[in-house]
């Protein structure tokens, strides 16, 4: 393990079992992340008595930050400035470096690298946070027959009169017990975030089997399970019941499989008849998912039965009111309006999100749930974010 410079005595190490212990009850009991990650980087930076730190990990070959935290800076700034912001794994950065080397680096001074040190240091965060770091211990993530999942990066350790002082040989303090143990956990956790993606995107593709006959796309699909989701989060809903969302949303309209194509492509408003028609795709719906199996298939149904039913009562298939309507529905309703208020049709125009947003206000207690109008609003700018990125749209939005 290299070591950029003298390494002082090491001090007394908070007790190590004790901490192990502690971190894995935690992880046992989280199954959220996000919350892990942010744990896992308190516990460490705990053990090795570091003022900062930060966690990486892996991602479609490149390093995404995922967790940032500094005692003398606000978690809101390091949040916005540095979280979620990718790097590539190269030798332009400490923490690409050891990501491609696997070797951990101990730094005792980072204004002091030696001549041809196989790394540069980024001091531009530095320089906007009014933070200076010097002391330096980064640790790859890996588990046994593994690539590197990730990047531990401790900052600044401080003694008992907290001055800032190098980091001990990690091997010594069993600090490396506890990086080896959270990167089998993070691993874990990893592999199910994907194995969730992989259903989110079966769910998606058949329910394009019933949306496409409507000219729909995936993307439709994909923008109000991301919708519905932040909704329900801003709701103060369990981390589960966000999840349950996010997968249940997007099977909203799975009933107009059971639409006429004459009705559901007719390039023009509907008659009466047509209109009556169209409105039985709800109760479709619901005897498509048949009885549920489980809290998704439940949700899903819920949705696909109520998500055009109205605060107000004057919605269908069954005039429900207020909170006869379940919230699945009142929160898949919300998004489901706002996209289709801002994607071309071929009876209509898109209308900007400007206008959009003004109308889900005046809907407020009229179609909407005044509870799900405020949560969207507190999110309303990662909605917007997340509708302007170009990879979240694609051509046949506008065909249909």
């Amino acid at each position: 393990m290299p070591d950029m410079g003298h390494v002082e005595s090491q001090h007394e190490e908070p007790d190590v079992l004790h901490s192990l212990l502690h971190v894995a009850v935690n992880l046992a009991s989280i199954d959220d992340l996000p919350k892990m990650l942010d744990m896992i980087l308190r516990e460490v930076r705990k053990l090795a008595r570091a003022e900062a730190g930060s966690l990486y990990v892996v991602q479609k070959g490149a390093l995404r930050l995922a967790v940032a935290q500094n005692d003398r800076i606000a978690s809101a700034q390091l949040d916005n400035l540095l979280v979620g912001r990718g790097f590539p794994i190269n030798n332009d950065s400490l923490a690409g470096f050891v990501a491609s080397s696997r070797e951990v680096m101990n730094i005792s001074n980072s204004y002091m690298l030696p001549e041809g040190a196989p790394f540069r240091i980024n001091r531009e965060h530095d320089a906007k946070l009014g933070y200076r770091v010097r002391s330096i211990l980064a640790i790859p993530l890996t588990c046994p027959g593994t690539e590197c999942i990730g990047v531990l990066e401790l900052f600044n350790r401080l003694d008992e009169n907290r001055k800032i002082v190098p980091f001990p040989d990690p091997e010594c303090g069993g600090m490396l017990s506890l990086v080896s143990m959270a990167a089998v956990t993070i691993h874990n956790a990893l592999l199910r975030e994907r194995l969730k993606q992989a259903h989110l995107d079966t769910i998606i593709r058949l329910s394009v089997a019933a949306e496409f006959r409507d000219n729909e796309t995936s993307m439709h699909l994909r923008r109000i399970s991301h919708t519905s989701a932040l909704i329900a989060e801003a709701m103060g809903l369990t981390p589960r019941q966000v999840e349950v969302i996010r997968f249940a949303s997007p099977m909203h309209d799975v009933g107009k499989i059971g639409i006429p194509d004459a009705i559901l492509r007719k390039p023009g408003r509907l008659d009466e008849r047509e209109r009556a028609i169209i409105e039985e795709h709800p109760l479709i719906g619901m005897e498509i998912l048949g009885d549920p199996m489980n809290d998704l298939v439940d949700a899903a149904r819920a949705v696909a039965l109520t998500h055009h039913e109205r605060w107000d009562g004057k919605g269908y298939p069954n005039g429900l009111a207020g909170e006869q309507i379940p919230a699945v529905g009142r929160i898949v309703g919300l998004a489901d309006v706002l996209d289709a208020l801002v994607s071309k049709r071929c009876y209509k125009e898109a209308m900007s999100m400007e206008q959009a947003l003004v109308t889900i206000r005046s809907e407020e207690g009229k179609h909407f749930d005044p509870a799900a109008v405020k949560a969207f609003f507190e999110v309303s700018d990662q909605v917007i974010q997340f509708y302007s990125d170009p990879a979240n749209h694609d051509h046949a939005d506008a065909a249909g």
